[in-house]
């Protein structure tokens, strides 16, 4: 990061810096890593935006994360496996609604950046873990498939329930699209298609 960061001094670049909403959780490495990066960023006067849960189709099974994973171990085995017991709540971004996002703060950078406002992708609609997982039953059930949930009794120590609030500044000039059951259901779609399982 130091190295990328000292290359766009260095050559005067326009970059936007992705960011999480675990930014400011002093407990984790990641969420440390992200806070210096809106540091420098600030001092090189462009902009940062905060990410919160993106969620989408990956090509990359390795990178996939909750809402995929759930939908993959669905499919593959009937059963979603849970590593919590579900009762954290996120906020869920649809990966084509962050992307406009995105596009919508690039084309009107300056105007971003004179604002000095925090930019949050966010639905700002929260959800448990363990919703999702009823979804996405919800959602197979209707296909003919039948599936069980079984939720862990461990709780969430990634963030360690810290709750968040979003900055919904951003929401003024961008709105997402895409409901989470429209989402799961274009994953699930997808992965059916396309047969590429865990």
């Amino acid at each position: 990061m130091g190295n990328v960061f000292r290359l766009l001094k260095k050559h005067n670049k326009r970059f936007i810096f992705a960011s999480s909403q675990m930014s400011n959780m002093d407990f984790s490495p990641y969420g440390t890593l992200k806070r210096l990066g809106e540091d420098l960023t600030k001092s090189l006067n462009c902009l940062y935006v905060k990410f919160w849960n993106v969620y989408g189709i990956e090509k990359e099974i390795e990178k996939s994360h909750v809402i995929t994973d759930f939908v993959l171990m669905a499919l593959d085995k009937k059963k979603i496996n849970m590593l919590t017991s579900g009762n954290e709540s996120r906020a869920f971004l649809y990966a084509d609604d962050c992307s406009k996002g995105l596009y919508k703060i690039m084309i009107n950078f300056n105007f971003f950046v004179k604002k000095k406002k925090e930019l949050h992708l966010t639905t700002n609609k929260k959800i448990k873990i363990i919703e999702i997982a009823k979804i996405i039953r919800k959602l197979l059930s209707k296909k003919n498939i039948k599936i069980k949930i079984d939720p862990s009794k461990k709780k969430d120590e990634l963030q360690k329930s810290v709750n968040n609030l979003s900055n919904n500044f951003f929401l003024k000039y961008w709105k997402p699209e895409t409901k989470i059951e429209k989402g799961i259901d274009k994953i699930i779609n997808y992965y059916q298609k396309s047969k590429k399982l865990i």
